[in-house]
């Protein structure tokens, strides 16, 4: 076997133990945080880490779960309100909005900037990034 096909071999091999894939929400799953019942799948968020995946009802309770826990590294998926699909928390756009059973500031999750910014501008916002509400997160669990 030749060098490069060695070295093709190994990349494929470091890229396929390397990739991550999250695993589907399903209405009934519990969310890993509050431990409600997750009600609305195309809402649902997850970490993947350590082989380990951790299901959340909607994005905004990710976001709390990951500022009490900063540290955590894992993988963040959020699933893209049209589709339905996952997609990185980091490459999608949220709108706010507000969990009609508790009051708590939550955000609907698009993969596609110009869907959020309809649905931004039919609710009277802005459709920020993944950073965006973390940061806001922060300063609500901070009482700022």
């Amino acid at each position: 076997m030749s060098r490069v096909h060695i070295a093709v071999i190994g990349a494929l091999l470091v890229s396929a133990c390397s990739s991550v894939t999250p695993f589907p929400i399903r209405t009934g799953d519990v969310c890993f945080r509050c431990r409600r019942v997750i009600s609305d799948e195309r809402l649902g968020a997850e970490t993947v880490g350590g082989g380990l995946a951790s299901k959340f009802r909607a994005p905004g309770c990710l976001a709390r779960y990951l500022a009490d826990h900063p540290n955590d590294t894992s993988a963040v998926f959020v699933t893209d309100y049209t589709s339905g699909k996952f997609v990185s928390a980091e490459n999608a756009f949220f709108v706010q909005t507000m969990d009609r059973n508790t009051g708590e500031r939550d955000y609907i999750a698009y993969k596609d900037r110009a869907a959020a910014g309809a649905e931004a501008f039919s609710r009277r916002t802005s459709a920020v990034t993944w950073a965006a509400v973390l940061e806001q997160t922060k300063k609500d669990q901070r009482g700022n």
